[in-house]
């Protein structure tokens, strides 16, 4: 599944360097997710299957990647 993050997901004073360092965490977690504004896309039927339920582990590692970082 591809996932999307830019500023507006983090907060009203976030910057793209935040951003980035987000995504670098996300991406060396395994996650595929890009700097962007466009909605999660699933890419396989398994994707599909499974959208809510890795919808829900991304947004709990992303949680946690925003306390691992201080942002």
């Amino acid at each position: 599944m591809q996932f999307y993050l830019g500023e507006k997901n983090i907060g009203n004073d976030a910057t793209r360097d935040q951003v980035d360092q987000i995504i670098t965490h996300l991406k060396n977690k395994g996650w595929n997710v890009f700097y962007g504004t466009k909605e999660n896309t699933p890419e396989t039927d398994d994707d599909k299957m499974r959208q809510r339920e890795l919808e829900d582990a991304f947004a709990e590692d992303f949680m946690t990647c925003l306390d691992d970082l201080g942002i």
